[in-house]
């Protein structure tokens, strides 16, 4: 992901040289107005590679601590011991290297000297082993927030597009067709009751798409309601043909979900396996949270599909579902698309829950 070309150095490879780089010639400005510029830049060069050499396991550590989303405490008093060991080990190793190259210029056996003078200035590359540690956290961090910037500002283009796609796939001469002649049946037969309801019910799935606000996210319950009335057209133009089911947990209706993300799903339900069978169908809807994560599933009990699943995926609705969700929540969401027990299909969406959902919910169930 951090690799633009194969010639190209990293970013972290880049920060680590020039980090390191202006580490080590700060420390050779410092000591040659007292040592021998020869001595100074051999010393400060194997100090300056040691150093380089020993923050790459902290890399490799640091990065486990990010995946497992620690506390900020706990982060700290991680970063901080392994800073320390890394630092005393890094003082152990110049000293050896120094002494070594020292005995051997003056042609002595090397030999040891005071064992204390092993651990000299480790305190110091403590905190040199800490300020590499906060750089380390913060630029992560920042690189963090640029792509959640970014994804979030491509979803909700995305959410934009899903609904002129929804008017579009919707809308189209079909659905049109069906419920207004399902309107004029309902007056030919003197329904007039219920032909105002359907119109009614119409006109506020056409304000509702047409007035949405655009945000990328709403609650569950809004996106319930919309699936709602959408149902509702439906069930005066199929009858007794179409069965809903919404098996919705309560705590569940708050939790932020894509807009529009369930309507494309439901709507493929019934165009393909309910609306074309005499006997109908039933179409559930199911929410729950658990596991820190909100499971959404939308499954019919049309008939079972054989051959292969992946050719569902060049439809419209979870083509432009998988994009979204890859662009609100990257690899931290689920997508599933498999064939329901009951026969048909079953489609499978795991959304992570915020900080304060998972909080509320702590509290609601003690």
């Amino acid at each position: 992901m951090f690799v633009q070309d194969k010639h190209k150095l990293t970013p972290f490879w880049t920060l680590q040289l020039c980090g390191w780089g202006a580490f080590g010639f700060s420390m050779f400005l410092a000591t040659a107005a007292w040592l021998p510029l020869g001595s100074a830049a051999l010393e400060k060069t194997i100090f300056t590679l040691l150093g380089m050499l020993f923050s790459l396991p902290l890399r490799a550590i640091y990065q486990r601590l990010y995946r497992r989303h620690l506390t900020i405490p706990q982060i700290i008093v991680v970063s901080a011991t392994c800073a320390y060991v890394a630092a005393l080990l890094w003082t152990m190793c110049f000293y050896l290297v120094i002494e070594l190259i020292h005995d051997w210029s003056s042609g002595k056996p090397f030999a040891l000297g005071k064992w204390s003078s092993l651990l000299n200035g480790g305190l110091y590359h403590t905190f040199v082993m800490l300020a590499w540690s906060v750089l380390y956290f913060g630029i992560k961090h920042y690189r963090e927030l640029q792509e959640q910037t970014a994804r979030t500002l491509k979803a909700e283009a995305l959410a934009h597009q899903a609904q002129l796609r929804a008017l579009r796939y919707q809308l189209n001469p079909h659905f049109l067709f069906n419920t207004l002649n399902a309107i004029s049946t309902l007056v030919a037969q003197q329904e007039n009751a219920a032909a105002n309801r359907m119109l009614a019910r119409l006109s506020d799935f056409l304000r509702l798409t047409l007035e949405s606000s655009g945000a990328h996210e709403v609650p569950l319950s809004a996106e319930l309601d919309f699936v709602k009335r959408y149902l509702e057209i439906e069930q005066v133009r199929l009858g007794d043909r179409l069965d809903v089911k919404f098996n919705i947990s309560p705590e569940a209706l708050a939790v932020p979900v894509p807009n529009l993300i369930l309507q494309p799903l439901v709507e493929n339900a019934i165009r393909h396996s309910i609306a074309p069978r005499e006997s109908g169908g039933c179409l559930e809807i199911e929410a729950q949270c658990t596991g820190g994560l909100l499971h959404l599933e939308v499954r019919d009990d049309g008939p079972s599909l054989t051959g292969d699943l992946s050719l569902l995926w060049q439809g419209v609705g979870l083509s432009n579902t998988q994009a979204r969700l890859a662009q609100l929540y990257g690899s931290s969401h689920g997508f599933e698309v498999r064939a329901a027990d009951v026969g048909g299909l079953a489609v499978i969406i795991r959304l992570p829950l915020h900080e304060a959902i998972r909080e509320e919910i702590r509290n609601n169930r003690e």
